[in-house]
């Protein structure tokens, strides 16, 4: 869809505390939720989707490639820095795995801009981060520069950078944390 290369990484590695159960293969509508992510990544033209974090079992449902994630259990600016040193292409789009709605337009929008910015962001009412897109060769080496100074979040390790919010429906970052998060659940693109 973008007409440019790009790999989308799916951070599976998250430890579920608030669900109670590993959300990277908790079933929405019948589907695994990273699974959906990685349909939509698919669809979006990623031509690499990456599986970040996690276990090689867990991810072994899941249409991707595994990536042991190189700072396991410290949050997700290290999955953001794995993925950036793992992608095959500059352009490397960032989402979670608890995002079940995302939607490939969505995906796609976060890559043009990057012609003209170091990372983009996607803007509901906030920054989400974990919507993210990201060029390797403008932004590894200040993530992991901020990284060994000991910096663990995402948005204070991106002050550094040039970065252009793509406004994104919220629906499409809706985030599944919790039990009750699933039971109110229906498919909000369905209504």
């Amino acid at each position: 869809m973008s007409g440019q290369e790009f790999t989308v990484a799916i951070l599976i590695g998250g430890d579920s505390s608030r669900m109670g159960a590993d959300k990277a293969t908790l079933l929405v509508d019948g589907v695994a939720m990273a699974e959906r992510v990685s349909k939509a990544a698919h669809d979006a033209g990623a031509s690499e989707v990456l599986l970040v974090g996690g276990t090689q079992k867990r991810a072994s449902g899941i249409t991707g490639q595994w990536k042991k994630d190189l700072y396991a259990g410290e949050g997700p600016l290290g999955g953001v820095i794995t993925a950036l040193k793992s992608a095959s292409h500059d352009s490397v789009v960032v989402l979670s795995c608890d995002m079940p709605y995302i939607t490939s337009a969505v995906i796609a929008s976060l890559v043009p801009p990057l012609s003209e910015a170091q990372a983009t962001v996607g803007r509901t009412d906030r920054l989400n981060w974990m919507c993210s897109a990201w060029s390797k060769s403008e932004c590894l080496q200040s993530l992991q520069s901020v990284w060994k100074r000991n910096e663990r979040a995402i948005h204070r390790a991106a002050v550094l950078l040039d970065v252009v919010e793509v406004p994104v429906p919220a629906v499409a970052v809706r985030n599944i944390n919790t039990p009750e998060d699933l039971a109110e659940d229906t498919d909000p693109t369905n209504i």
